[in-house]
């Protein structure tokens, strides 16, 4: 052992507590996660071992803690979206401030694939486990998740396995869409959903309805119409609802991909957005929204906010041995040049 004052070769918990002036028990309980240290205490130790270079016995570590410091993350096609890939994002950022590794397979939607990719997981003992969904829908997890603690991502148990959910607020955001708009004066308001079947356009279309109600403002049931999500599909209801004598002055659209169909369309019609026509999108699209003229009037899907979220929900029951506890995350209404008050007519 190095005389005092001295470091060895590999920076020992000894010579972190020496550095920072405190026990190696002190020390310990810091790198572990044990026990109640003071704030400036911790800050030293940690600051100690930064300098030190120190680095603990992972393995026995995990042994004595009976963890492993590692989550699974079962997901369907997240992983080749850029888009609901701020899921992943979000979960592995905040696994690796927590100082836990994520673990991802993508089981491509297959049944066979998911189950022997959550036998895998098991098999390497994760702490817990995560099933997040490219897009928001009913999911029949595997059995395998019941073993540990888990949680679905944008997602809700439809099986009989009630697993918790971390699911975004889509009746809450479908109400901002159409508030944008009515707070902007409109009152003939057309909705331009995804498939009739589909629940994110359910959802937001009882959102557009509750903003509607909220302002006095009747329904128009032959502006409210069902679409693909395309941009085509955009294009064609709005050429539809535009050819009538009597059109609306601002259009709530189910995704931004419509949006932008909505924005052709018009134009087409000789109308300026958003002088003669406001136009909502859903989704804050990356370089979409905010790349088209006028810039688009969006709400954003928390899918960043619901992989740190799941994390932080499920390390908590980790910490705490309660079962994690799901959560619904609000997006936001992102303002951008789309919308403005209606043109006298």
């Amino acid at each position: 052992m190095p005389p005092h004052g001295v470091r060895s070769a590999k920076p020992t918990m000894r010579d972190v507590g020496i550095l920072a002036g405190v026990s190696q028990s002190t020390v310990s309980h810091v790198v572990n996660q044990t026990g109640k240290i003071p704030e400036e205490t911790e800050k030293r130790v940690r600051e100690a071992i930064r300098e030190l270079g120190y680095r603990p016995n992972e393995t026995a570590r995990n042994l004595r803690l009976r963890r492993s410091h590692t989550i699974g993350m079962v997901t369907d096609r997240i992983a080749s979206s850029p888009f609901a890939g701020r899921v992943l994002r979000g979960a592995e950022e905040f696994a690796w401030e927590r100082g836990y590794l994520l673990l991802l397979v993508d089981a491509k939607e297959d049944p066979s694939i998911e189950s022997a990719a959550v036998d895998t997981l098991l098999a390497r003992q994760v702490d817990g486990m995560l099933y997040a969904a490219m897009s928001w829908r009913g999911v029949d997890a595997s059995a395998g998740f019941t073993k540990l603690p888990s949680l679905l991502v944008n997602a809700w148990p439809s099986g009989s396995r009630k697993i918790p959910a971390i699911v975004p607020a889509e009746t809450e955001g479908g109400r901002l869409a159409a508030s944008a708009v009515i707070e902007a004066g409109h009152e003939r308001i057309a909705f331009l959903g995804g498939p009739k079947d589909d629940p994110a356009r359910i959802e937001r279309e009882a959102g557009f309805r509750k903003a509607m109600a909220d302002a006095g403002i009747p329904v128009n049931e032959q502006w409210v119409l069902s679409g693909d999500y395309q941009i085509s599909s955009g294009h064609h209801l709005a050429t539809r609802i535009l050819d009538g004598g009597n059109s609306p002055t601002a259009v709530v659209c189910g995704n931004d991909r419509m949006a932008v169909g909505v924005i052709t369309a018009a134009l087409e019609h000789g109308l300026r957005v958003p002088e003669d026509l406001s136009v909502v999108g859903y989704d804050d699209q990356e370089d979409l929204a905010d790349q088209i003229a006028p810039g688009l009037t969006t709400v954003t899907i928390p899918h960043y906010e619901m992989g740190r979220t799941a994390v932080e929900h499920l390390l908590d029951a980790l910490d705490s041995g309660r079962a994690p506890k799901g959560a619904t995350i609000p997006g936001a209404l992102v303002r951008r040049g789309s919308v403005a008050a209606p043109a006298r007519r």
